[in-house]
């Protein structure tokens, strides 16, 4: 990259409600990257009623009553001034030369709208490991791994790590309004990825703190279930999350799965023999993360961890569809 002279601005934008001894932590983290820093901004947004603005930020208190997500990342948009938006966690610390490596490419490719980073666990236990060897969240190891080094191609930008010019964040109509439980940054990701190129840079890295426990898992994944129906309300183009979701519904796939042992009129339990299979094959899947990670458990604890992430983003799903339904039970 060229002398500091040549860098853009750069905003790094973050939402954050209840969290903040994490909160301090990634701020930490902000302060100490190596970026000029009258070239670099933090704009934070905090859903609370008790505002409380940590030093050196720009400071903006999103009342409980307003419309989620969405609504504070657009807050934090319309208060920044660079022309970069760079977008973390409050649950995450990010490396030294986080911001560098998001810039570079942007600049090295003025086509480039768009670049994400990685993202590795920050004081995981097994269960955190297992969701980084998932994916979870923003790509995880299997994106690392896939990159081997390199930059790569992607049409997915997760908030958690990435950063756009602030120029096709405003074309796109910045964070969908409609979308509250979770999804924004998926539908940001859709429109700007449509119209420009975008990339991963493996070399861009934030800190993630993982789940220590499998209901911190389901409650993230019913979220997101919950918000796939949310976005099914509004998406004029349906078809994708449609396809999306069947395909990846533990649920969908087990009930057909006893309808099929139903009608050869075999025993039910057979559906334990075929859950058996499933679970070795996940396994088996999974053999690429022995390359990055010691623990050779991950192994058997990454389906286990997937199962459960399946589980909830069912529920979620048919819950979003449940509170969408008329009537007085929901009183």
């Amino acid at each position: 990259m060229g002398a500091d002279q040549d860098l853009p601005t750069v905003s790094v934008l973050i939402i954050t409600k209840d969290r903040r001894a994490l909160l301090a932590d990634a701020l930490e983290s902000i302060r100490a990257v190596d970026y000029p820093a009258d070239k670099l901004e933090v704009v934070l947004v905090e859903d609370t009623e008790e505002p409380l603005a940590p030093p050196g930020v720009v400071y903006l208190r999103q009342p409980r009553d307003a419309k989620g997500r969405s609504a504070a990342r657009n807050l934090s948009v319309q208060a920044s001034t660079a022309e970069i938006l760079a977008f973390t966690d409050d649950d995450c610390v990010v490396d030294r030369q986080w911001l560098r490596e998001l810039v570079a490419p942007l600049l090295l490719n003025p086509e480039v709208a768009g670049v994400s980073g990685a993202v590795l666990p920050r004081d995981s236990g097994l269960i955190g490991l297992s969701e980084h060897v998932l994916g979870y969240p923003g790509g995880g190891l299997r994106y690392i791994h896939a990159a081997a080094g390199r930059l790569m191609e992607t049409t997915q930008l997760n908030t958690v790590n990435c950063a756009y010019r602030r120029r096709v964040v405003l074309e796109a109509g910045g964070f969908h309004p409609q979308s509250v439980w979770s999804g924004e940054d998926y539908l940001l990701s859709r429109e700007v990825t449509a119209r420009h190129r975008c990339l991963f840079n493996p070399r861009a890295i934030v800190y993630h703190q993982g789940r220590g426990h499998l209901r911190g898992v389901f409650k993230r994944f019913f979220d997101f279930g919950r918000g796939e129906i949310e976005m099914l309300g509004f998406l004029r183009e349906r078809a994708p999350l449609l396809r999306f979701m069947v395909r990846g519904s533990l649920g969908l796939k087990y009930l057909g799965l006893l309808f099929l042992l139903w009608l050869a009129r075999l025993n039910p339990l057979w559906i334990l023999a075929a859950a058996a299979v499933h679970y070795g094959g996940l396994a088996y899947s999974y053999r690429f993360a022995l390359r990055h990670i010691a623990r050779r458990a991950v192994l058997w604890t990454a389906p286990a961890v997937r199962l459960v992430a399946d589980l909830g983003l069912d529920c979620g799903r048919v819950w979003g569809v449940l509170e969408r339904i008329p009537g007085r039970w929901r009183r």
